[in-house]
């Protein structure tokens, strides 16, 4: 998959691209439905599969107080997107100088005068250009005045329930995963560097890898049965994401203890994929009160992975 790094690349040459656009976070099921689409179309018209997506998130420049933290890392979607058959990623710098152009400039100028646009398929609820004004009834209308088709992917629901980037980060932040993973089509996961910590578990008889995130949306606190990657290898695990109030409150952490592993986390990037939150976080009376609980939430961990397929290597879809 190639990466554009600005719709203006003098790299850029595209034949035939059929393209969809948006900020993609999560690519869940919705997303997903257009991918599909489009990889679709562009093998039928021998052409190639292009997403050009933003960044940073709109909202970050025009109303940062209502700007979402993102489900996924910037390089986890480069890579889930590749993982759907994507040809290109255009990534368009979002500034104050590109906030301003009119929808329609937008079209004619990028989408047809620069990338030569053949077919796009949107959102039926997609809004695009200076003041989200450009609908898909104008795409629509200027599509059949360039030479260019508009295919429409209407909301894809579950169980009555639209799927949204928003109610995903909700699921997550809420703890229940188990719904995030429905929406998602895969589980989520969070993506981080393994940092030295107090070795607390390491003394307990559970040592942990302290996992710095990188991914912005977290699970609440609470204990989790999780897989986590390393080096293309996959572990079951428990997790602790909180502040650790038996030995006094401290800075939120994200701490995973892996079975029947041996080997040094220090310093590796890993993957963490969520299965299903245990319990929450508590307060015990004492360090063996601890362990005692922790015994149990390996055992429950241990039941539910077993139940549980493995992902996809770098969170791919299932």
């Amino acid at each position: 998959m190639e990466i554009f790094r600005h719709i203006e690349d003098r790299n850029l040459s595209i034949s035939r691209p059929v393209l969809t656009l948006g900020n993609f976070d999560g690519i869940h099921l919705g997303h997903q439905a257009l991918l599909q689409h489009v990889v679709e179309d562009a093998k039928a018209l021998g052409g190639h599969s292009v997403v050009l997506t933003f960044e940073p998130h709109p909202l970050q420049l025009l109303a940062p107080e209502r700007a979402p933290r993102l489900i996924l890392t910037h390089k986890d979607k480069m890579i889930l997107l590749q993982s759907f058959g994507v040809d290109a990623v255009v990534i368009q710098a979002f500034n104050a100088a590109f906030a301003k152009v009119e929808a329609e400039e937008f079209m004619q100028r990028h989408l047809v005068g620069r990338l030569g646009v053949r077919k796009m398929w949107v959102g039926r609820d997609l809004r695009f250009g200076k003041g989200r004004k450009g609908r898909v009834e104008d795409l629509i209308r200027w599509g059949g005045r360039s030479g260019f088709e508009v295919g429409i992917v209407e909301p894809v629901e579950l169980g009555g329930v639209r799927v949204s980037s928003s109610r995903i980060r909700s699921l997550i932040e809420r703890g229940d995963v188990r719904q995030a993973e429905r929406f998602l089509g895969r589980l989520h996961f969070v993506t981080g560097r393994v940092a030295r910590g107090h070795q607390r578990g390491r003394q307990l008889g559970f040592p942990t890898a302290n996992i710095a995130p990188r991914t912005e949306v977290l699970p609440l606190d609470g204990i989790y049965a999780t897989f986590l990657e390393a080096d293309d290898r996959l572990w079951p695990s428990v997790t602790n994401i909180g502040v650790n109030p038996t030995f006094g409150e401290g800075p939120r952490t994200v701490e995973s203890y892996v079975f029947d592993f041996a080997d040094d986390l220090y310093g590796r990037t890993v993957k963490l994929f969520f299965v299903q939150r245990l319990r929450e976080e508590q307060k015990f009376s004492s360090a063996e009160t601890l362990v005692e609980q922790m015994r149990e939430d390996v055992r429950r961990a241990q039941e539910v992975l077993s139940q549980t397929p493995k992902p996809e290597k770098a969170g791919l879809a299932r």
